[in-house]
């Protein structure tokens, strides 16, 4: 898979940095993705899911509470943001301490639904997310990418080629 994790400046702040990830052969990013497809039909959930991004980024920092963790994995970070009471909308990311979340994708889950797998396009977006994270893991491992010394960025090579 290859793929390019981009920092989101406009979501970012002095407590947490949010960014998303850009697949190689699609011209918008996940979020990006995700916002247009859910936009029109889920548009209160989507303000609310950006004021709760910018309230991590600028006041409180990507606190373990704001997300429904195991996502994943073990040891992946693939967390999902928790959804206000009578949501749909499940939006699935990586998470890295307090100071870092790259964002994927998601969709509606209906709360009949009690596992991703239940629904196609949660498990697609969720597993793709996996792998992604796999990607990095490794590439931390091997010292490709580093955090910066105040935890609130990547560097290194941020595009990732297989």
């Amino acid at each position: 898979m290859q793929f390019e994790l981009v920092k989101i400046e406009e979501l970012s702040g002095k407590k947490a940095s949010i960014y998303t990830v850009l697949l190689y052969d699609e011209d918008d990013s996940l979020f990006n993705r995700f916002l247009n497809e859910n936009s029109i039909t889920f548009k209160s959930e989507i303000l609310d899911i950006l004021s709760r991004l910018r309230t991590i980024a600028n006041k409180t920092g990507a606190r373990e509470g704001f997300f429904k963790l195991n996502e994943g994995k073990p040891g992946d970070g693939i967390c999902a943001l928790y959804d206000q009471p009578g949501s749909n909308l499940r939006l699935y990311c990586i998470r890295f301490g307090h100071e870092l979340i790259i964002l994927g994708g998601g969709g509606p889950k209906s709360k009949e639904i009690r596992a991703l797998q239940e629904s196609e396009k949660l498990k697609t977006e969720n597993y793709q997310l996996r792998e992604i994270a796999q990607n990095i893991m490794t590439s931390l491992k091997e010292k490709n990418i580093w955090f910066s010394g105040d935890f609130l960025d990547f560097e290194g090579e941020l595009k990732f080629e297989e």
